[in-house]
């Protein structure tokens, strides 16, 4: 991820937590500078946020022993040095990169770090056509934002609630505060309408059918079984410097739902999540296409999804024109770091993934399948047959397994991957992971993937034996 230094450094923050919101925990005190920083805590450790515009000293104090300590992403080349005492660490911060850092091996007590960018042409509070949220605790539910309205999070907001844009043009949600999803929920699925205007009530932002939506500079947290940022239908979103941190188990929260839409671009995102962290789908049955997401920071954690994702809901019309672009995973507990999973007739192709380093992967680095699963429109109407047919435990979450007489009829609604490249990814440490190249059948084929400048810890990958490289059903496959 690219690394961003400027001139001076103005250390801001949250205000303190009020009691009702999650207050620090007192593992962790962090000072940028010799001045505090506050701390939110989580479920697996705290959060803090900065204004930075030039390198700064950064101190975390803990209340339990260090031995060792791990600051990701490693390509912001941080070095850190444990305190004498062994309660603490220092280092530089000489970027506006997202940093995790974490103690004694243990991903359940971790602190991120977000320095931010100093604002420019900050809206004034009574400004027309601006919902304006200062410091502080604001409980307003849903916001809902129309053609030329700005949503303004300042620093030190922290907002309860949601945002929603159906048809709107122009609409802008920025800022440097935080949106909570802590008290959004209800039991349908994530991406189901339940009734009129239904649609989006449980997604921390749902845009649908927008033109030239911007998301700028916030972070959302907690999101807890919905999609976080689901964007449907739109046309010319811009998303730049928004993090997202989902610390719960719940399945599900996807981070940035790209959905049957065009002209997108996300860049400069952190995303923790327990589902997939950026993911493209097609659930509008239209061509999808031009979709860039590009300097990322990536935490893939263990109910599932993958780190980038195309797919499982891929419908008919084509997906083209993605580009996945200077990304690093730090952790991918459960599925893929980097997938296309074609679980419905239409096409994929002309899809990049450049510059990609891979810090740890549990399972698998490189998935493209063509597969019949629990997503597609294909699958049984039933949910109780959906549960028995589901392949726990096989290579891919969502499979529908089905006795050989099916396969003909499940092949009518397959489609194909195809003009797929892999350029410049690297598994930096750890272990590596297998990766699969599969088809359905002969004729919904896998076909001409270029993998090119693929590394395991510095050495060169290749051949399929070599990388861990499953192939079936896949034609026009090229390591180099």
């Amino acid at each position: 991820m690219r690394a961003l230094s400027h001139l001076c450094v103005c250390v801001l923050g949250l205000a303190a937590p009020s009691a009702a919101r999650a207050a620090p925990p007192p593992d962790f005190r962090a000072a940028v500078d010799g001045r505090p920083v506050p701390l939110h805590g989580f479920a697996q450790g705290a959060f803090g946020l900065f204004e930075f515009s030039r390198p700064v000293a950064v101190e975390i104090r803990t209340d339990f022993d260090v031995r060792w300590v791990d600051i990701r992403p490693r390509s912001a080349g941080v070095v850190s040095a444990i305190a004498d005492d062994h309660h603490g660490v220092r280092f530089q911060v000489s970027g506006l990169v997202p940093l995790t850092v974490e103690f004694n091996d243990d991903l359940g007590q971790v602190v991120h770090l977000f320095p931010y960018a100093p604002e420019r042409d900050v809206p004034a509070s009574d400004s027309p056509g601006v919902r304006y949220f200062g410091p502080g605790l604001h409980e307003p539910g849903l916001i809902e934002l129309r053609d030329g309205e700005t949503l303004y999070l300042a620093p030190g907001a922290w907002v309860k609630g949601n945002v929603r844009s159906i048809g709107s043009r122009n609409i802008t949600i920025r800022g440097r505060g935080v949106l909570d999803g802590s008290d959004v929920g209800g039991n349908p699925p994530a991406e189901a309408v339940v009734g009129p205007g239904a649609a989006g009530l449980r997604n921390l932002i749902y845009l649908e059918g927008t033109v030239g939506a911007k998301i700028e500079g916030i972070t959302l947290f907690n999101s807890h079984g919905a999609w976080t940022v689901y964007m449907t239908g739109t046309t010319g979103t811009r998303v730049d410097g928004v993090r997202i941190l989902n610390p719960s188990v719940n399945y599900g929260d996807d981070g940035f739902d790209i959905v049957s839409s065009c002209d997108v671009l996300v860049e400069n995102i952190f995303v923790r999540t327990n589902d997939d962290c950026v993911v493209v789908k097609n659930l509008g049955d239209v061509d999808t296409h031009d979709i860039t997401v590009r300097h990322a920071v990536l935490w893939n954690m263990p109910t599932g999804g993958n780190g980038l994702e195309i797919g499982f809901e891929t419908r008919n019309k084509p997906i083209h024109g993605v580009r996945f672009e200077d990304v690093d995973l730090i952790h991918v507990e459960r599925g893929s770091a980097i997938s296309i999973h074609n679980g419905d007739a239409a096409t994929v192709e002309d899809v990049v993934f450049r510059d990609i380093r891979v810090e740890d992967a549990r399972r698998k680095l490189i998935d493209f399948a063509v597969v019949y699963a629990q997503y597609g429109a294909d699958r049984p109407a039933s949910n109780e047959e959906n549960s028995r047919r589901l392949d726990v435990g096989g290579s891919w979450d969502g499979l529908l397994s089905y006795p050989p007489g099916e396969k003909r009829e499940h092949a009518r609604f397959r489609g194909h991957i195809r003009n797929i490249r892999v350029e410049n990814m690297s598994v930096v440490e750890g272990a590596l992971p297998y990766s699969v190249l599969a088809g359905f059948d002969g004729d919904h084929e896998v076909e001409d993937v270029v993998i090119e400048g693929l590394r395991y810890q510095g050495r060169p990958i290749l051949n399929a034996s070599d990388g861990r490289l499953t192939i079936e059903f896949a034609s026009g496959v090229v390591l180099k």
